[in-house]
């Protein structure tokens, strides 16, 4: 693989005889060769990068052949060294060893042994370089795959959130919700998950979780999920069923299966009175906890058919008298404490959005979803 190059050498030596006897010798074997006198000019010679391999006296004035190596060896020159020496000591071999120096010659040196060492010496340095432009041809590799993934992840999210803000919006038209409930139930959620300390890397599977709590409804027949008037028991307990159907079916999506487990459980209550389990406390996960703040918030801020908004001084008020019961005495706090003026900035900007996306063809005007609709966007999200 090696066979048709010749090392660039460097010779450094304080004796005259001996830089012009290395030089002769290795005339014929080399790319060209330099001769100098000192390690002070062999440093110079170095650092100009024109040099595989360097020839060294072991003992010189002022600096050694052994400084030069330890030189080499902490600058991480892209060479190898050779030290000479007609005196050998072993605790200087030893130290030149463990600087990693590429061979030792006695004086005095026959050729063959010069022309082994050198070949050695310059193998060793075409193979560190080979393998350091691979491994650098890898990183670039690696790093343009990474950028190619990264983009590919970008693209596969943008259209996850596509696919489910539609599903989201056939939903809601489909139960007959004012526009954007779903999207305002999540950027409430999101907004009192800050406030308590929700750990931000979680914050995203929250946000899906509060986005998608009612997707189970999808399996609950019109007769039930539209009727007017107050459901029977029976009726009831079919409708409590969302919580897990709307489990199971996040459970199959893997990007989504984090959000399965607020889904179950976002109508589970503070003193064990909800469903589906009847979790208390702080066994009912936390974003659970929070999502209930933030669903009464909107049902109690919006008009529906039947009834005008409370509003926001009466949802306050809802969440102080049911604290203990229904909602979490902490979350309580942070909740309250919150002003009208934010509450109502969100749901402008959530409903300005929803307006202003014309991707999924829905509006306040809608009419609502048929099952195909549903079926159709669910498909796209599996």
């Amino acid at each position: 693989m090696f066979a048709n190059l010749k090392p660039r050498v460097l010779v450094v030596d304080d004796e005259p005889q001996m830089r012009s006897a290395l030089t002769a010798a290795l005339e014929g074997r080399v790319e060209y060769i330099k001769a100098v006198a000192s390690a002070h000019d062999a440093l110079l010679a170095i650092e100009s990068g024109e040099y595989d391999v360097v020839f060294s006296d072991m003992y010189m004035p002022q600096a050694s052949g052994l400084d030069l190596l330890n030189l080499a060896h902490h600058s991480h020159w892209d060479i190898a060294l050779i030290l000479i020496t007609g005196k050998p000591e072993p605790k200087e071999i030893v130290a030149a060893m463990r600087l990693q120096v590429a061979d030792f010659l006695f004086k005095p040196i026959d050729l063959q042994t010069l022309y082994e060492a050198i070949d050695r010496a310059y193998h060793r340095v075409l193979t560190r370089r080979e393998s350091r432009d691979y491994r650098h041809t890898l990183e670039n590799s690696l790093h343009r795959r990474t950028i190619d993934l990264e983009n590919a992840l970008a693209y596969l999210e943008t259209n996850y959130a596509a696919t489910l803000n539609s599903l989201v919006t056939a939903l809601d038209a489909r139960e007959q919700e004012t526009c954007a409930h779903s999207f305002r139930v999540r950027a409430y959620t999101a907004h009192l998950a800050r406030l308590v300390g929700y750990p931000p890397s979680l914050l995203p599977q929250l946000e899906n979780a509060a986005l998608l709590h009612d997707i189970g409804k999808i399996a609950i027949s019109d007769t039930i999920l539209l009727k007017n008037a107050k459901l029977t028991q029976e009726e009831f307990e079919v409708m409590k069923d969302h919580t897990r159907i709307g489990e199971q079916m996040v459970q199959k999506i893997t990007f989504l299966r984090p959000a399965s487990l607020i889904i179950r459980h976002h109508h589970e209550k503070f003193d064990g009175s909800g469903y589906p389990d009847g979790l208390a406390g702080s066994a009912i996960p936390l974003g659970a906890r929070i999502f209930t703040f933030a669903d009464t918030l909107d049902a109690m801020t919006s008009d529906r058919c039947y009834r005008r908004a409370p509003g926001l001084d009466a949802a306050r008020a809802e969440v102080l008298r049911c604290s203990g019961k229904q909602f979490d005495p902490e979350i309580t706090r942070a909740f309250v404490d919150v002003p009208d003026s934010t509450w109502k900035q969100i749901r402008q900007k959530v409903e300005a959005e929803r307006f202003a996306d014309s991707s999924t063809g829905w509006t306040e005007n809608a009419e609502p979803a048929t099952p195909q609709h549903v079926q159709r966007a669910l498909a796209r999200l599996a």
